[in-house]
């Protein structure tokens, strides 16, 4: 069979898959691109050597980083460590509390909380400790969402996130170098942190009548006590932390490396006795995403090993305007948040090696292509029914989904073009 034909049936087979909800994702993205690989001539020998490689390379750059990364920021998120710095910051501000500082604090406490490496247990720490404060000012969770995935989007270039395994593996780029090219993009978004503090605080002004406090904010609240809480030892776990993050970004120290002694630092010092505990709350979340990732991984080992990138490369060259060529992972990247709203990011991410192929044409480094991407995707996974973080987050700030993500689309797409502006003016976008 022709492989441009079946590269595209692939593809289209993984998208009816999605929107038909007839099949587990999963599913189809480990049997699919083997039937593929066998249909096209290659042995059940070849195709699982090319495919054990790929999984060796993606366990090797972030399988056993994110597995002791969600085991570190786990146990100090247990520890209360987290918890203790927000709540000292909003008990600090006081009756200074209004929606401007509300705004701040969820751009703060979302940026901070999302060097967890996940948007999962980011959310977890951002939204139950602002809820209160949202509905004590009636400020519009929705909005509250946005501010805050956006802070999460531009510290998207840590390269022990989540965002950044799954670019890295469809990439076939290193984490560490995509981490570095895409770091200067973070920067882009401050431009649209402060307009959309602008825009919803003028939104909240025409809602509410004021932009000012309408209310005083309440005592703190108590919350149920855990077991786990371990204030005794806030500050040595802090010193860990930052320890942490010197050696990963000065020392530049392999991040697996640096998580599994921040762990075992962390468990020794905090659950000496109940370590096991820790783990139970992680794993059934890094088995999750390490099957997404075996399954995103093998759909890639066949797509790029078969010749499929490069056919549909071939083919885009041949009848796509050389104009519209060049900049192809311009225009998706400013389109992705539309796109991604009725396709799941996997689906999108695998087709990096197009993009990466096609640029390099035009001399455009593969990491030039692909950093992009890294930090502004979020803005996509965040405004999708077919991502589960964004169930998570609406279900922590008692959001319906679709109203929310009909809400968030156009906001991010604006906001999405606005960094992409900034970084062409400075000289961050490489064309």
């Amino acid at each position: 069979m022709n492989i441009t034909i079946m590269a595209i049936l692939l593809i289209l087979v993984v998208v009816i898959t999605v929107i038909t909800k007839k099949v587990p994702f999963n599913f189809v993205l480990f049997i699919v691109p083997v039937v593929c690989s066998l249909l096209l001539g290659y042995s059940v020998e070849e195709t699982s050597n090319f495919i054990a490689d790929q999984l060796a390379s993606m366990m090797k750059s972030a399988g056993f980083m994110l597995l002791f990364a969600f085991l570190y920021f786990q146990m100090v998120t247990e520890a209360g460590m987290f918890d203790t710095i927000v709540s000292a910051l909003i008990n600090k501000l006081g009756n200074k509390m209004n929606v401007l500082v509300i705004m701040m604090l969820t751009t703060f406490i979302g940026g901070f909380s999302i060097l967890t490496g996940n948007f999962t247990p980011a959310y977890l720490i951002t939204f139950p400790i602002l809820l209160p404060i949202y509905k004590k000012f009636n400020f519009d969770r929705n909005a509250a969402f946005m501010i805050a995935q956006t802070a999460m989007a531009a510290i998207g270039f840590i390269p022990w996130g989540i965002g950044m395994a799954y670019t890295a593996s469809s990439a076939g780029l290193g984490a560490k170098e995509l981490s570095e090219a895409s770091a200067p993009w973070g920067l882009c978004f401050i431009p649209v942190i402060v307009l959309q503090w602008i825009y919803f605080g003028i939104q909240h002004k025409k809602r509410v009548g004021t932009f000012s406090a309408i209310a005083t904010v309440e005592e703190k609240q108590e919350k149920e006590k855990s077991d786990n809480l371990r204030p005794q030892f806030f500050w040595i776990n802090l010193l860990v932390f930052i320890g942490s993050l010197v050696a990963l970004g000065v020392f530049e120290v392999a991040p697996y490396l640096v998580f599994i002694i921040a762990t075992v630092i962390t468990a020794m010092l905090n659950y000496p006795k109940n370590f096991g505990e820790i783990f139970n709350k992680v794993g059934p979340m890094y088995l999750n995403i390490l099957v997404m990732l075996i399954a995103i991984n093998i759909y890639q080992a066949v797509f790029n090993n078969t010749g499929m990138v490069g056919a549909i490369s071939d083919s885009l060259i041949k009848y796509c305007p050389e104009f519209l060529l060049r900049y192809i992972h311009v225009i998706m990247l400013l389109l992705c948040v539309v796109i991604i709203y009725v396709i799941p990011f996997q689906v999108f991410n695998a087709l990096y090696p197009v993009f990466i192929s096609i640029g390099a044409g035009f001399g455009i480094p593969a990491t030039a292509v692909i950093a992009p991407f890294i930090c502004n995707l979020s803005f996509a996974t965040s405004s999708t029914p077919t991502n589960s973080s964004t169930y998570t987050g609406c279900a922590l700030l008692e959001l319906d989904v679709d109203t929310y993500c009909k809400k968030a689309v156009p906001i991010q797409t604006i906001s999405n073009a606005i960094v992409v502006l900034t970084a062409l003016i400075f000289g961050v976008l490489q064309l």
